[in-house]
């Protein structure tokens, strides 16, 4: 055996490449689905090479070794930190390493390795020239950016992707873009995006933390957005409904209250022949399930204006929702006197016996109108109901 000599020369054989890096530097597993119980791959690179003297004659011996990455085969920037083996055992010739890489370095650009070696005893070589270029294992060019996995396959992911793990943040697939989508789904006959949940998770969550769109449907021709069991749609947005001042009736034929429809949906009511106050009541018509989640009616705005509210005025206002044919439950009665002669509104807040059902969904809501003379009016413009979906 020859002694070994300055200058020696290496032949690396990368033996495993970025699949091993890319798929396993989390602790995710690399493997199918049956093998989800196996422990995960190391994010470790295995280097073979030969080293041999100035005259080509393979080495043995101990050696301390040293390895770079570098994004080009000349010049360039080092990716990375040095990684240094000590005490790397040499037979013919002939060693192995195991090279610790950080994932974030194997990102997809290219990569080019070089090396140096020292004797225990000795000083180091001259890093290798030239730098050796990392080829990849041709699986993991599928990860690479902008690359494909494509396949026929029956009853099966193209792509299985699983985390035993627990958190918000223990995601099966993490996906962030700047400007475009995090996750897009195309299909031609299928579904683009489809999301399953077991007891009470969530089979498909949108989450916006800016102004844009959480989940987003679109559809030239079917349907954007499908939801099929019970309580399939989940929004706390609130919703509102409008009622113009035309739905108001009186709630005695015999009543003499008499009003003049206005172009805008408001009403303007005189008090009639017949003395006293008048009540006027205002029909609502609701869902009381949406998409699957009982609605609450969260607040009630009344616009109005008195001609003159020294004499005419609203004197108080209820919203009752009922129970059976014959009885009902107050959701909230207001006695402040509403008496201003300037176009206005005014918002009443319900907190109890507010949430409406698939059994109990009817309202009623009526003002009672004071009136001292048959001359000044009171205009009701109409009702905005605040609806919540909790």
């Amino acid at each position: 055996m020859k002694k070994a000599m300055k200058n020696k020369k290496v032949i690396g054989i990368m033996a495993m490449g970025l699949l091993a890096i890319l798929l396993t530097a989390t602790g995710v597993i690399a493997s199918s689905p049956e093998g989800a119980g196996d422990p995960p791959v190391e994010s470790t690179i295995n280097y073979q090479g030969q080293l041999s003297d100035s005259e080509g004659s393979p080495v043995s011996g101990t050696y301390d070794m040293e390895f770079q990455f570098w994004d080009s085969v000349g010049g360039g920037s080092q990716v990375g930190s040095t990684i240094t083996k000590n005490s790397v055992e040499v037979t013919n010739g002939l060693f192995s390493v195991k090279l610790d890489v950080d994932q974030s370095d194997f990102n997809g650009q290219g990569l080019w390795l070089q090396m140096r070696v020292r004797p225990q005893s000795g000083s180091w070589d001259p890093w290798m020239d030239p730098r050796q270029d990392i080829l990849p294992v041709p699986y993991a060019l599928s990860l690479k950016p902008e690359a494909r996995i494509s396949g026929t396959v029956d009853d099966s992911p193209v792509l299985y992707v699983s985390n035993d793990g627990s958190g918000i943040t223990a995601a099966g697939l993490w996906a962030t873009s700047v400007n475009a989508a995090g996750v897009y789904g195309d299909s031609t006959y299928g579904i683009g995006v489809s999301g399953v949940g077991h007891d009470n998770s969530i089979g498909t969550q949108g989450y916006n933390t800016g102004s844009g769109i959480g989940v987003k449907g679109y559809s030239a021709s079917g349907t954007a957005i499908s939801a099929s069991g019970t309580g399939v749609i989940e929004s706390t947005a609130d919703s509102y409904i409008f009622i113009s001042g035309y739905e108001f009736i009186r709630n005695v034929d015999t009543d003499s209250t008499r009003w003049d429809c206005q172009g805008n949906g408001s009403v303007q009511i005189w008090r009639g022949s017949t003395t006293g106050n008048k009540f006027i009541y205002i029909p609502i018509t609701v869902p009381g399930v949406l998409y699957g989640q009982n609605v609450k009616v969260e607040q009630i705005t009344i616009y109005y204006k008195c001609q003159d509210g020294t004499q005419n005025y609203i004197g108080n206002t209820c919203l009752w929702k009922q129970t059976s044919a014959t009885g009902f439950v107050e959701l909230v009665t207001d006695y402040t006197h509403r008496t201003s002669n300037a176009a206005t509104s005014y918002t009443l807040t319900l907190t109890s016996n507010n949430e409406l059902s698939s059994d109990q969904g009817i309202l009623s809501l009526h003002v009672r109108l004071d009136f001292a003379d048959d001359t000044n009016y009171i205009q009701l413009g109409g009702v905005r109901l605040r609806l919540g979906h909790y």
